[in-house]
């Protein structure tokens, strides 16, 4: 049953790099598409993990676990960005955290 859970996060990191290099190769609104669906479920994957009570809102209290918390997300997925990407990445993360 651990080989099974295994072999699923393996594909699940698989489709992870396929979808970015989907990004690199692919046309602007593709591109924007995948963006917006790996900070879905980065932030939903950050949004279960934040301690119940903590203000969303208040940027500057949540914006270093959300940050570490990335760091940890994207190297769970080999998931390598340059530090723009990974800035524009926690900034749209930051901002759906206030939207939901």
């Amino acid at each position: 049953m651990a080989d099974k859970v295994n072999d699923n996060d393996r594909r699940n990191k698989d489709e992870d790099l396929s979808e970015l290099r989907v990004l690199r190769d692919s046309p602007v609104p593709v591109t924007r598409d995948a963006f917006l669906d790996l900070r879905d479920k980065l932030c939903a994957q950050i949004l279960r993990t934040l301690e119940p009570g903590i203000d969303v809102t208040q940027r500057a209290q949540i914006r270093p676990y959300v940050h570490d918390r990335l760091d940890a997300l994207l190297e769970e997925r080999n998931i390598v960005l340059n530090r723009g990407e990974k800035r524009q990445l926690l900034e749209a993360i930051l901002t759906g955290l206030n939207s939901s």
